[in-house]
């Protein structure tokens, strides 16, 4: 099979596709009619750049450890119109504080998450699993063997990261995220996995052929 086909099939795929596709899923899905996978990673830098020269409202990106189709930063306000409310979730001083921690310490407990925050959190880490933020990466070995929690592939999407080594310092954070004791709460622009959505730092938007519902609820404790 020619490179010029193979890439048309890879554009495809990321274009239907209503998550990031991985690598390795993408090799897979081909290997049968190209075997010069190997040379995957390379197609899907050029077409990347393809679409970067063609100057459209979207994009292809590595984001959330995958590929896929995103919508360009300055296209939002009209997205937010389309979507109107849907398309922002509010975090709660709590919710963030929780989400952060876990982000930053994973793999955490419960009880470790309690005694940094100094109050209980296992509401907060109920939503945040519900919201598919979190999850249970395992247990710990230690009395009772409680259970770990790390952040999800959603978790990058949302907030327009490839991967958990992209988080930034703690020094190079905004003055209003280190200062998020000061805040009452904090709106995020959230999207569910499966639907156009813009992350938090307004970087890109999900871009699948099909717009399914984007929740839009607010994090409490």
């Amino acid at each position: 099979m020619e490179i010029s086909e193979v890439k048309k099939i890879l554009e495809a795929l990321l274009f239907v596709s209503e998550r990031p596709l991985s690598l390795k899923e993408l090799k897979d899905l081909v290997k049968s009619d190209y075997s010069d996978i190997s040379n995957i990673e390379n197609i899907l830098n050029d077409l990347k750049d393809e679409y970067t020269s063609l100057d459209k409202p979207y994009e292809i990106k590595f984001i959330a450890e995958g590929w896929t189709f995103a919508t360009k930063s300055e296209y939002s306000p009209w997205i937010k119109k389309l979507l109107k409310e849907k398309t922002v979730l509010k975090l709660s001083q709590s919710a963030l504080e929780t989400l952060a921690m876990i982000a930053y310490k994973q793999p955490i407990t419960r009880a470790e998450i309690d005694d940094i925050r100094g109050v209980e959190s296992s509401g907060v880490i109920d939503t945040l699993l519900e919201r598919k933020l979190i999850k249970i990466v395992g247990r710990k070995e230690a009395l009772g063997r409680p259970l770990f929690y790390g952040t999800t592939q959603d978790f990058l999407k949302h907030f327009g990261l490839a991967h958990l080594s992209e988080l930034p310092l703690v020094g190079d954070m905004p003055k209003e995220v280190q200062q998020i004791d000061n805040a009452s709460e904090l709106e995020l622009s959230f999207g569910s996995s499966s639907s156009i959505s813009e992350n938090a730092n307004e970087e890109t938007a999900a871009f699948p052929m099909v717009v399914e519902n984007i929740d839009s609820t607010e994090i409490t404790e």
